[in-house]
């Protein structure tokens, strides 16, 4: 008989991705009449969500390292979103309601992805001065940072006051979180004071809230219209 905890500890990457893309489908689906899709389509947008997803974050890796066979979640962050603006325009879909669709998601796929980093025993923390042997528990406080995003998210979507901004919000908070940890955590590529990741980081928070910031003045300015009618 095989062993159960080795198969699933070989192929847990596997497994979460098929965890993933699950969640994925029941999440499109309860937003099909949003994004205006027949029932059948949330399985196929999930699966593909995954398959690119993976090969997002794995060519972002390349870029950052120059070898394949890594895996970096800012490919996830930072490529994605070109695959939503393409999807929405030319499925003629609303950009907004796609986009924050998707940022839910892309929380939980993240957190199947940093999952699957425990048994790999990669994107460890630092080791902590005088411990003898503890590391900074960065992988942890991630998997608890996505568990809150992912219910405040959550709570707004679908709010009229919130539409379209999930995503920048996803990149904002995401951003300023790895900032932070990225100090804590173990890397072999520190430029002076900061890692590489540092970059993506800025780069995350400066379009997210450039985006975010966009979007609610426009929908300043359609209430203003919106009550000078009224009056």
């Amino acid at each position: 008989m095989p062993n159960i905890g080795s198969f699933i500890l070989s192929n847990l990457l596997y497994i979460l991705l098929l965890v993933a893309t699950i969640f994925g489908y029941f999440w499109i689906y309860q937003n099909r009449k949003r994004l205006q899709i027949k029932d059948a389509t949330a399985a196929l947008l999930a699966l593909l969500h995954t398959m690119i997803g993976v090969f997002c974050v794995t060519i972002f890796a390349f870029i950052e390292s120059g070898e394949f066979g890594g895996r970096s979640l800012f490919g996830g962050i930072l490529f994605m979103p070109g695959v939503y603006y393409l999807y929405a325009r030319l499925a003629k879909k609303d950009i907004a309601a796609v986009f924050d669709t998707a940022a839910v998601l892309m929380v939980f796929t993240l957190f199947c992805a940093r999952i699957a980093c425990f048994p790999g025993h990669c994107c460890l923390g630092a080791l902590i001065p005088g411990s003898d042997g503890l590391r900074w528990p960065t992988r942890e406080a991630e998997l608890l940072f996505y568990v809150v995003l992912l219910v405040l998210l959550g709570k707004i979507s679908g709010k009229k006051q919130h539409y379209g901004t999930l995503y920048p919000l996803l990149m904002v908070a995401y951003g300023a979180f790895r900032f932070i940890v990225e100090w804590f955590r173990e890397t072999e590529s520190p430029i002076l004071f900061f890692h590489i990741s540092h970059i993506w980081c800025v780069v995350s928070v400066a379009v997210g809230l450039t985006v975010y910031i966009k979007i609610r003045r426009s929908h300043l300015l359609a209430s203003k219209k919106s009550s000078r009618i009224v009056r």
